[in-house]
C-alpha cells in the first residue's frame, strides 16, 4: 500500500461505483481485529489517510443514477457519524430523510415511465389491417402481390 500517497487513482475514468467499492474495502480492512492491534498502527494510519482521500474524491465525481447519489449520501453519513459530537445527530437524520426520498422517487420512476414507453397492440395492428385492405382492392396487378408478400 505504500506505493503512492493517493491510491484512489482519480484519473477521470473513476466512477462513484468503483470508488464506493474501494471505500467499502478500506472500511472492512479498518474494522478487522488484525488492524486494531498496536503493531499495525502504521498500516492503520495509512488506511485512514487513504479512506479520507477517497471520501474527498467523491465530491469530484458526478453520479450517473440515483443509486450512486445514494452511495454518496452513505459516505457522507458515515464520515459525519465519526465526527459528530454531543449526540447532535440531526444532520445524519436529515441525510437519512433525503436518502429515503431519493429511494422513493427512484421506485416511482419506472411505473410512471412505462405507459409512455410502451405501445398498445391496437396501434400496431391498424397499419397491417390497412395494408391488407389496400392489397385486396388492388390485388389484380402482379406488383402489389409481390409487395404484399414481402
Amino acid at each position: 500500500m505504500a506505493e503512492s500517497p493517493n491510491m484512489s487513482g482519480l484519473d477521470g475514468t473513476q466512477s462513484v461505483s468503483a470508488l464506493g467499492l474501494r471505500w467499502a474495502a478500506l472500511r472492512g480492512m479498518l474494522n478487522s481485529p488484525l488492524i486494531m492491534v498496536e503493531e499495525q498502527r502504521p498500516l492503520r494510519d495509512e488506511l485512514l489517510r487513504e479512506l479520507s482521500t477517497i471520501e474527498q474524491d467523491f465530491s469530484d465525481l458526478p453520479s450517473r443514477n440515483t443509486m450512486e447519489v445514494s452511495a454518496k449520501l452513505d459516505i457522507a453519513k458515515s464520515a459525519l457519524r465519526e465526527r459528530i459530537q454531543n449526540g447532535e445527530t440531526w444532520l445524519v437524520d436529515l441525510i437519512d430523510s433525503i436518502q429515503a426520498d431519493l429511494h422513493s422517487l427512484h421506485a416511482k420512476a419506472p411505473t410512471a415511465a412505462t405507459p409512455s414507453t410502451s405501445r398498445s397492440p391496437a396501434n400496431l395492428s391498424r397499419p397491417q389491417q390497412q395494408r391488407s385492405d389496400e392489397t385486396a382492392n388492388v390485388s389484380s396487378t402482379p406488383e402489389t402481390a409481390t409487395s404484399s408478400a414481402a
